[in-house]
């Protein structure tokens, strides 16, 4: 893993479809870091705010937050509140599968 530079901004966007048949729920993610999107996930098992949780797991993976590797449990907003970093996350629930 390469290390990358220290972002100045890290915007999360979630969709969160509950699927009423089965009683589950599901999440997409878009990351955009310093306005540059970086990474998307088109569909993911998981409810509340997993959707924020896989992002975190995806920068780390990537370079984006060197330092966190052994702390696997810090908030992806607690490390930005750390280190300086403005984070925007926000999460929409949609209604249909095919709007995630």
């Amino acid at each position: 893993m390469k290390r990358k530079r220290k972002p100045k901004v890290i915007h999360v966007h979630g969709r969160r479809w509950f699927e009423r048949t089965n009683g589950n729920t599901y999440h997409s993610v878009t990351v955009w870091v310093d306005g540059e999107q970086v990474h998307r996930l088109d569909f993911a098992y998981g409810y509340g705010s997993m959707y924020e949780q896989n992002a975190c797991d995806w920068l780390r993976h990537n370079g984006y937050m060197p330092g966190s590797q052994g702390d696997k449990y810090v908030s992806l907003s607690r490390y930005c509140r750390e280190h300086g970093i403005k984070y925007v996350c926000e999460c929409d629930d949609v209604r249909r599968k095919k709007d995630l």
